[in-house]
C-alpha cells in the first residue's frame, strides 16, 4: 500500500481520500443492505506510470462481499487508463441497478469544482450528462424510463438552477469546459 500512495498524484491524495469517504458514508446511510448488493461505485485519480508521467485512472468497482454490517469490503474493479493530456476533476459516483436492470445514478460529486451547484439533482445530472452527448428528450426519456415531458421539466430546471437561457448554451459551456460536470 505504501508504494501505491507514493504513486497517486500529490494534488488528488486530499481530494480522492474525501471522494472515497463520502461515497462510504452515502452507502451506509442512504443505501439499504440489499441495495448494497446491486451497487456499483465509480471514481478516478493520477497514478505516476513507469515513465513517470500522471495517468488519469478511472476506477469502476462493483462490491462482492460485505462485512456483518453490510459494509462493502471485496469488489470487483475495473480501471480504464486515460492520457496525461486530459484533465480531469476527481469525481466519485454511486449508482443501483433500476427495475429496467439499467444503472441509476444516485449519488454523483465533483470533489475538485463545484461549478455544478449542489441544486443541480441526481436525477439532473444524467439528463445534463445524456444532453452532452447529443440525445434528444424522447431518447433521453427511453434511456432513463421517464416520460418526455419529464425530461423537458428538468430541462427547464437546469436551465433556471444555472441562469441559462438556452439548452444549446448550457451544452456549449460543457463541452467547452469538461470539469464543470
Amino acid at each position: 500500500m505504501k508504494y501505491f500512495w507514493s504513486l497517486i498524484h500529490p494534488d488528488d491524495i486530499e481530494a480522492w481520500l474525501s471522494a472515497l469517504n463520502h461515497l462510504m458514508e452515502f452507502t451506509l446511510s442512504e443505501i439499504t443492505a440489499t441495495q448494497r448488493e446491486t451497487a456499483n461505485y465509480t471514481w478516478n485519480y493520477r497514478l505516476k506510470n513507469a515513465k513517470g508521467d500522471y495517468v488519469n485512472v478511472i476506477q469502476n468497482t462493483t462490491p462482492l462481499a460485505f462485512d456483518s454490517d453490510m459494509k462493502p469490503i471485496i469488489g470487483l474493479a475495473h480501471y480504464t487508463v486515460l492520457s496525461d493530456k486530459i484533465k480531469m476533476p476527481i469525481t466519485a459516483t454511486a449508482m443501483l441497478l433500476n427495475n429496467n436492470n439499467e444503472y441509476e445514478t444516485i449519488y454523483y460529486n465533483n470533489f475538485s469544482q463545484k461549478l455544478l451547484n449542489s441544486g443541480i439533482s441526481n436525477r439532473e445530472r444524467d439528463i445534463i450528462r445524456l444532453l452532452v452527448l447529443n440525445y434528444s428528450s424522447k431518447a433521453i426519456s427511453s434511456k432513463l424510463n421517464i416520460n418526455p415531458h419529464t425530461v423537458d421539466t428538468h430541462r427547464r430546471n437546469i436551465l433556471k438552477k444555472l441562469n441559462i437561457s438556452s439548452t444549446g448554451e448550457l451544452i456549449g459551456m460543457l463541452k467547452m469546459n469538461k470539469t464543470i460536470l
